[in-house]
């Protein structure tokens, strides 16, 4: 008689259980999210690090994340109702020098640089210390979750809606085309007595210090970046003269506004140190294979490095003696 009691009790529970699970499914539409990001200009390592896409009720409760391991799909499950969408690469915790802040909303999520120090001399200073990562991404807004929905979304950001991909049979797919929200700058400054700089550093300013997820723009407030110059070449059958360059990454760069760049470099005898400060920069906008737009910056030093005696590593220092055949070399920009 107990056996019996419990059977019906565990089949009556079963069926409730049932009964309820049903019930929750039954408010959820199956989402399968697709990425393709041929135009994102991301490295191909980048693919090993999968994506995170955000789905912001605009009701204001909170945002639902989903981790993509395979950053080109992922099947989700979402209740009725409206949502903005944000997807990037990588997740919010998987970059080195790339933060965020304004998380728990959709038009606040916001990615900034996290080497940065405020210097107070002479007077209040940020500075990035080093290139944000690449980061690229994509957002749609206003999309409506219904019962029995199917079809093909595409993000408004990008204008995608020409391109059709096959649905999945029960639910529908949106379509993201992510673009990269960083931008290069590369920096070469020609030098007299090159051949005496164990080592340089620049610092530019008018960098953006932010970027916006969802829209792409750029925060209003800038600041400086710093970063190291290497790459040295010598002038054809110069000993003493050439250039060194840089390529950095950077939020934004707005080239209708003056800029200045200044120029640090410690010479080969430990102790002496060569500055320089350009105030009224050459740039150029370079366009590059995929139709995003390059930064570059060409100057010249006015002032001769001064000779110094060599102490320890001689850094760029060029011995024409020790010289093979002649090798003239290209700067990427």
């Amino acid at each position: 008689m107990l056996l019996l009691w419990v059977f019906y009790n565990f089949t009556f529970f079963m069926l409730v259980a049932c009964s309820h699970r049903e019930q929750v499914y039954s408010l959820e539409t199956e989402i399968m999210i697709s990425a393709d990001w041929s135009r994102s200009g991301l490295n191909e390592k980048e693919q090993d690090y999968g994506a995170t896409t955000v789905f912001y009720p605009t009701d204001g409760s909170s945002p639902i994340m989903v981790l993509m391991g395979d950053r080109t799909y992922k099947t989700v499950y979402l209740k009725e109702g409206r949502y903005d969408v944000v997807l990037f690469n990588r997740s919010f915790d998987d970059f080195g020098n790339l933060g965020f802040r304004g998380e728990d909303a959709y038009r606040t999520l916001e990615a900034h640089a996290t080497n940065v120090v405020t210097k107070n001399v002479p007077s209040t200073e940020i500075i990035i210390m080093d290139s944000p990562d690449e980061l690229a991404a994509d957002c749609m807004e206003s999309f409506e979750v219904t019962p029995g929905m199917s079809g093909n979304y595409s993000s408004g950001m990008t204008n995608w809606g020409s391109k059709k991909i096959d649905g999945s049979k029960n639910g529908c797919q949106l379509c993201f085309l992510p673009q990269k929200l960083t931008q290069k700058i590369t920096v070469k400054i020609r030098i007299k007595g090159m051949n005496n700089i164990r080592n340089a550093t620049c610092k530019l300013d008018g960098i953006a210090e932010s970027v916006f997820l969802a829209s792409g723009q750029i925060s209003e407030k800038t600041v400086a970046q710093e970063f190291c110059l290497g790459n040295p070449v010598y002038n054809s059958g110069s000993a003493t003269d050439g250039t060194l360059s840089a390529s950095i990454s950077v939020f934004g760069f707005d080239t209708e506004i003056s800029h200045n760049l200044h120029l640090r470099a410690e010479l080969v005898d430990g102790k002496t140190t060569f500055e320089e400060s350009f105030d009224d920069l050459k740039i150029s906008q370079l366009e590059e294979g995929d139709g995003r737009m390059s930064i570059f910056i060409d100057m010249t030093c006015e002032k001769k490095v001064p000779n110094v005696k060599v102490e320890g590593s001689s850094g760029f220092d060029a011995n024409v003696d020790d010289w093979e055949d002649e090798v003239n070399s290209d700067i990427d920009i």
